[in-house]
């Protein structure tokens, strides 16, 4: 599987979940962690070498920074990680070596 089609599904897995559990089951911690997913598979863009987008990358540190003194720091930071993590992972797995 591609890495940017993984990060692509991701992204709409964690605001599917983000929608559900604001529709449906309303909980913070559980939301922070929606949009650590959906802002964490944003941060890198993959070509031929993975790259950051800096717009995704100032939101996603703005929030955090935001998560850290008014809301849930942990759940988001853990989305966050899966979210860069993940595809980054499949990234190094399929990189040929040399």
């Amino acid at each position: 599987m591609d890495p940017g089609r993984f990060s692509q599904g991701l992204t709409l897995l964690g605001g599917a979940f983000y929608l559900y559990l604001l529709l449906f089951r309303p909980d913070q911690g559980a939301m922070a962690f929606a949009i650590g997913l959906i802002l964490g598979s944003a941060v890198l863009a993959y070509g031929e070498k993975p790259f950051p987008v800096p717009l995704f990358a100032g939101i996603a540190a703005l929030i955090a920074l935001l998560q850290l003194f008014f809301g849930h720091p942990l759940p988001y930071a853990l989305g966050l990680l899966l979210g860069v993590g993940l595809p980054y992972l499949l990234y190094r797995l399929r990189r040929p070596r040399r």
